[in-house]
């Protein structure tokens, strides 16, 4: 439960950030708001159903309990922080609100995001890199989408998003990188713990899916008909990608003894 939970979050935080990328600067209207307002609604529905599951598993089902649970803890405030950002930032597309008004929107969203799971009691620099991880993810995600459903797909718009698929990448195995080494001390524990076995198959997804994406490239340089295709399988890399992590976020790491409740994709 907790990794379905987890894998509705993220894939609202695609269709609302990186929706909100798509329309701002790559393919301008597209995709429709109603889909970045399903994005916001996934993502307030794995929320409440993560504080729905853990009041329960302790025993606290009161209205009072939610409310405390809200305002007075670590992740209950990340959720609220998170949750009005996302509000904000569709109120901002919904009213056609400047660049920097969605920009700052997404910070937020991005920093409540880090503070549920894993980001959560490892100090500002550590939730730092999980909002970035958050951000990159969602970007690269969104823009390959984003870059699926347009008519036509043709060249321009694949060397318009390019640098950003690369930037988005980069930004991943940085703060991948020093995530891993936040949690995994040791190079034992990255086969020794379910949470470290867990990273690993992640890691794979995202190396098929940079793999995919090269093929992306040169199928659109050499302007195959099959574009279309590579593109597609590597959507689907990256949906895998998601739901590894939405795994992920439930197997405390070695080093930590905080409980998952969602984490940053």
């Amino acid at each position: 439960m907790g990794a379905l939970l987890a894998g509705l979050s993220f894939a609202g935080l695609v269709l609302l950030l990186g929706g909100t990328f798509a329309r701002r600067w790559l393919t301008p209207g597209t995709p429709r708001l109603r889909c970045l307002g399903a994005g916001l609604g996934l993502l307030l529905l794995g929320w409440c159903g993560q504080v729905t599951v853990t009041l329960t598993t302790l025993g606290f089902t009161a209205p009072a309990d939610v409310l405390a649970y809200l305002t007075t803890t670590g992740t209950g405030r990340s959720m609220l922080l998170g949750s009005i950002g996302a509000l904000v930032l569709l109120a901002a597309e919904t009213g056609g609100g400047k660049w920097p008004v969605s920009l700052g929107a997404a910070l937020v969203t991005a920093w409540g995001v880090a503070g549920v799971g894993h980001g959560a009691g490892h100090g500002s620099w550590v939730q730092a890199l999980h909002a970035a991880h958050t951000l990159a993810m969602s970007v690269w995600v969104g823009g390959v989408l984003a870059v699926l459903r347009a008519r036509p797909v043709n060249a321009a718009l694949a060397r318009r998003f390019t640098p950003v698929a690369l930037a988005s990448v980069l930004v991943l195995t940085v703060t991948g990188l020093l995530m891993s080494g936040e949690h995994l001390t040791t190079p034992a524990q990255w086969m020794g713990s379910l949470y470290g076995q867990v990273l690993l198959v992640k890691l794979a997804l995202v190396a098929l899916a940079v793999g995919a994406a090269v093929l992306v490239r040169r199928a659109f340089a050499a302007r195959r008909p099959q574009v279309r295709l590579h593109l597609a399988r590597e959507a689907l890399l990256l949906v895998a990608v998601l739901g590894v992590t939405a795994v992920l976020t439930t197997q405390p790491p070695p080093q930590s003894s905080h409980p998952a409740h969602g984490g940053s994709p």
